[in-house]
């Protein structure tokens, strides 16, 4: 997984605007100030979800995701920010950061639905980000949540208030910004993060819209999108799934086969046909994740041992070893 640098620029400078140090936060999480200005460079998806982590500690906010997304700008999806800018209305615009949004990070998935006179809006970050850094996890989804409502005020001219608002996780000690920012019904502990509007409030057009540019825009991402799916091999395919869905731990063959529409045989030929199995692909990426798990000093072994699907932190040692010929103690401390 990984997360395109405009994302994390906005939270560099997002954190840097609320007190934090640029060079600091950016030595921090292991990144050169440099590479911010590089639109096209990506962070892999531990990098990416540290930067959230220490900019929280150096902001001391235990909101920084909501602040930040008060002052969220479409240009932090790049391309697909200039075509939701381009866009007719603001429905529009959500259903392009649907279809497109996954161009700038896979750690994060969008969409939307009609349901009766109302459009539901969800965001979803990566089953594994949630297990492995929920805080990091609920900070993305509320500077996501916030920031489409003020992108809707920057694109529509006028405030679009939701009718409701849920969240995944416990309700906080204090939710007086929340009530500030969303103005709405707000609901915790619930299945999912969404925001509801009614039809009308989406309709809405988009100030800036401009159809010549919509099809250039839309153009350029769609072949982004074609070429990305073509780079995909099957392998990679599989670890994504695996990653987004399933939290790291790779499900039975079986499952797997259902969830990609396939029989078990098929999936089988299709793997052989690149020169791998099922078995070894789970292990290839057992042992990638262990490797990039460690490098997080806070994570305890006996929690990643978990996280991996090991019952016993004992079993992970003993599958490290025969991966690596040593401990994971000893391959953290190299």
């Amino acid at each position: 997984m990984f997360a395109h640098m405009p994302i994390i620029r906005d939270i560099v400078y997002g954190a840097a605007a609320q007190g934090a140090s640029i060079k600091e936060l950016c030595s921090k999480a292991g990144i050169e100030t440099s590479d911010l200005n590089d639109s096209e460079k990506k962070l892999d998806f531990i990098t990416a979800y540290q930067v959230w982590e220490h900019a929280v500690k150096l902001t001391k906010d235990k909101l920084l995701g909501l602040h930040l997304g008060e002052m969220a700008n479409p240009t932090i999806l790049g391309l697909v920010g200039h075509l939701m800018q381009s866009s007719p209305t603001l429905k529009v615009a959500f259903e392009n950061v649907s279809t497109f949004g996954q161009i700038a990070t896979d750690m994060f998935t969008y969409s939307i639905r009609k349901e009766g006179e109302v459009y539901i809006l969800s965001y979803k970050p990566a089953s594994l980000w949630i297990k492995q850094s929920p805080d990091s996890a609920r900070q993305a989804t509320e500077q996501a949540m916030a920031g489409t409502i003020h992108v809707f005020y920057l694109l529509a001219g006028e405030k679009i208030i939701p009718s409701s608002v849920t969240f995944q996780y416990r309700r906080p000690a204090s939710i007086i910004e929340y009530e500030r920012i969303f103005n709405s019904l707000l609901k915790f502990n619930s299945t999912s993060n969404e925001l509801v509007f009614e039809v009308a409030q989406l309709e809405k057009r988009v100030l800036s819209y401009d159809k010549s540019l919509y099809k250039v825009f839309n153009t350029i991402l769609q072949s982004k999108k074609a070429d990305n799916s073509k780079r995909l091999t099957l392998k990679a395919e599989l670890s994504k799934v695996i990653l987004d869905h399933f939290a790291g731990q790779p499900p039975p063959i079986e499952v797997m086969a259902s969830h990609l529409n396939l029989g078990v045989r098929s999936l089988q030929r299709k793997l052989e046909s690149e020169k791998i199995s099922y078995r070894q692909l789970s292990s290839d990426l057992k042992q990638n994740l262990a490797r990039q798990l460690l490098s997080n000093a806070e994570l305890k072994v006996g929690y990643i041992s978990t996280i991996l699907g090991y019952s016993e932190p004992s079993a992970f040692r003993r599958a490290f070893k025969s991966w690596t010929k040593t401990s994971p103690r000893k391959a953290r401390k190299s």
